[in-house]
């Protein structure tokens, strides 16, 4: 159905004879599939003369398969450029690209059948030549390449109002809170003056419960053999997301052995922030998807005195890479990072009133609604696509 011939690749490959920033060839990187998705349509390394003479060029949209990295990922690249050695190029073709980028798309995972368990996927040329695929008449490919195609359009328009809501938010993060060092945020609300005031993050935590900012149990309290089919759920590591609650992974425990660990036990509207990395501190507030969480040894539940401190301004001070960035420089451990209640109780926020707290809170927390929305909205679309891409081809 094609010629199959490898990229490739000049050495010693970062070699600054092999670049040129006034060239019209560009030169493909794995890095640059991530960024686009498999779809190339700028590149911002380009190749000399010498450099060009040193790999495959390609001047027409060509369909390529990575070979390294994100093996069997398929992209189109749409401009004129040299190919790394870490793809192969379907010279050639006999079948509509986009219609064959879909089908790749389909049977990516299964390339994994050539790797070893716990290894990298060994892919090669002649693995890919010799790889039977049923295949349509062109009148029905680009049938299915258009469905696809507009799936794709719609997943990249979301994608791309989402990256444009998250770097809105972290602007604001920059213009409504203090920098480092300062006293008062570069932009406020109207009527709003005066310094704000620096408080340790235990300070922030309601005195009339007991156990408003604590962390989990010990791992030798809570096992794997407590897990129960149903009863009392606990927040996992893998539940606190930056920002935002991850409810795809649940587990349980007993009503009985919850109750035994009652002085870990989180509520609806709470803060929760995790001891480890990925990054270390993050937070997020308990959603009402049940009347009472416990949490695991990971977690730290922080109650706010709400008649001193607006919940979701806390949330996004947590959240803050400027608080971020004193988490990580007071952790602990080498491979990975880890903060105990103590020391993350000990560092230090920039608090206003509580009138500004309130209108602050709720810019970030409309913004987060969006973001979370959209980003349901991409998961959603590409939970269509996949339905699609199975029921299309065989």
């Amino acid at each position: 159905m094609a010629q199959i011939v490898r990229g490739a690749s000049p050495r010693p490959i970062k070699s600054t004879k092999w670049f040129n920033d006034k060239s019209n060839i560009g030169w493909l990187r794995i890095s640059d599939v991530t960024s686009q998705n498999g779809k190339i349509t700028h590149l911002n390394q380009r190749l000399s003369e010498a450099g060009q003479n040193k790999t495959r060029i390609i001047n027409s949209p060509h369909l390529l398969l990575s070979i390294a990295a994100s093996v069997g990922k398929p992209v189109i690249n749409y401009i004129p450029t040299g190919v790394h050695d870490g793809f192969l190029i379907f010279l050639k073709p006999k079948f509509e690209i986009e219609y064959m980028f879909q089908w790749l798309t389909y049977y990516q995972n299964s390339w994994k059948k050539y790797g070893q368990p716990g290894s990298q996927v060994n892919l090669n040329s002649d693995i890919v030549k010799s790889q039977n695929i049923f295949i349509t008449t062109i009148p029905e490919q680009k049938k299915i390449e258009s469905i696809l195609k507009q799936m794709d359009n719609l997943i990249t328009l979301q994608q791309r109002q989402l990256d444009l809501y998250i770097k809105l938010k972290k602007g604001l993060l920059q213009k409504l809170f203090p920098k480092d060092g300062e006293k008062v945020p570069e932009v406020r609300f109207a009527n709003f003056t005066g310094n704000w005031k620096q408080r340790k993050l235990s300070e922030l935590k309601d005195l009339n419960d007991k156990y408003s900012f604590t962390g989990g149990p010990f791992g030798s309290d809570l096992k794997s053999s407590d897990y129960t089919p149903g009863g009392v759920r606990i927040i996992q590591l893998q539940n606190i997301g930056d920002g935002s609650f991850l409810n795809n992974y649940k587990i349980y425990t007993s009503k009985e052995k919850a109750q035994a660990l009652s002085s870990n036990l989180i509520y609806p509207g709470e803060i929760i922030i995790a001891k480890m990395a990925d990054p270390l501190a993050r937070a997020t507030i308990i959603p009402k998807v049940a009347n009472v969480f416990l949490m695991s040894s990971d977690g730290i539940r922080l109650k706010v005195d709400t008649k001193k401190y607006d919940t979701y301004f806390v949330l996004t001070s947590i959240n803050n890479n400027s608080f971020r960035k004193k988490a990580l420089e007071n952790s602990s451990g080498t491979t990975r990072k880890r903060i105990g209640l103590t020391v993350l109780g000990n560092l230090v926020l920039n608090i206003p009133k509580l009138e500004e707290q309130i209108k602050i809170g709720r810019v970030f927390r409309k913004l987060d609604e969006i973001i979370i929305l959209k980003q349901d909205k991409i998961e959603e679309l590409e939970n269509l696509k996949k339905y699609l891409l199975q029921k299309l081809f065989i």
